[in-house]
């Protein structure tokens, strides 16, 4: 019991600090209210190889003090044998804890509806390959990301996520961890 209260003793003044109000220079940009405009770049890996380019522009707003909502569009691009293509938009919601005076980690989640493309190179038949399979589909993701402010309105985040999108048995399995890096700025 004598070390359970000195462990509880050591731990409460970090889980406190990291309770406490932020900074005012962070609520200038994570308050409720405020517009970011956005983009973020990144790979998606299977195993320990890239397997796709992401790129992701983003409208956020902020619906309360830490918590927001994007439309966010998504393109993705296989660099594998071959060509698999997935352009689409959809919504997302992150909210940021451990909020610092420019340092803050947050949490997110999102989905986005579009059109994915396969090209498969069919021997046979070298014209199935112009025309690809094309197939509606939702991506999914969820991760965890850190966000840096750099000036009054600037700052950058790098995000390391899940994604998951739908195959069939026309298509490939394109499930992937995905490693982002992006900027924003404060528009309102």
């Amino acid at each position: 019991m004598k070390r359970c209260v000195v462990l509880l003793g050591i731990f409460l003044p970090l889980v406190a600090s990291a309770q406490k109000v932020p900074g005012k220079h962070q609520q200038d940009l994570l308050g409720k209210g405020h517009v970011h405009a956005g983009v973020s770049v990144g790979q998606g890996y299977k195993g320990s190889q890239s397997t796709t380019t992401v790129y992701s522009p983003k409208i956020q707003y902020f619906l309360a003090s830490g918590w927001s909502v994007a439309l966010e569009g998504r393109s993705l691009k296989s660099n594998s044998f071959y060509t698999f293509t997935y352009l689409g938009a959809g919504l997302s919601t992150r909210y940021y804890f451990l909020r610092g005076s420019r340092f803050a980690l947050f949490a997110k989640i999102g989905a986005t509806y579009g059109q994915s493309k396969y090209d498969k190179y069919d021997p046979v038949d070298p014209a199935s390959s112009r025309n690809g399979i094309r197939t509606n589909s939702w991506q999914t993701n969820a991760g965890l990301g850190a966000h840096y402010r750099l000036g009054k309105r600037w700052s950058l985040e790098a995000t390391a996520e899940r994604s998951w999108l739908q195959s069939s048995y026309l298509t490939p399995d394109y499930n992937r961890w995905q490693a982002n890096v992006g900027i924003n700025y404060l528009l309102k």
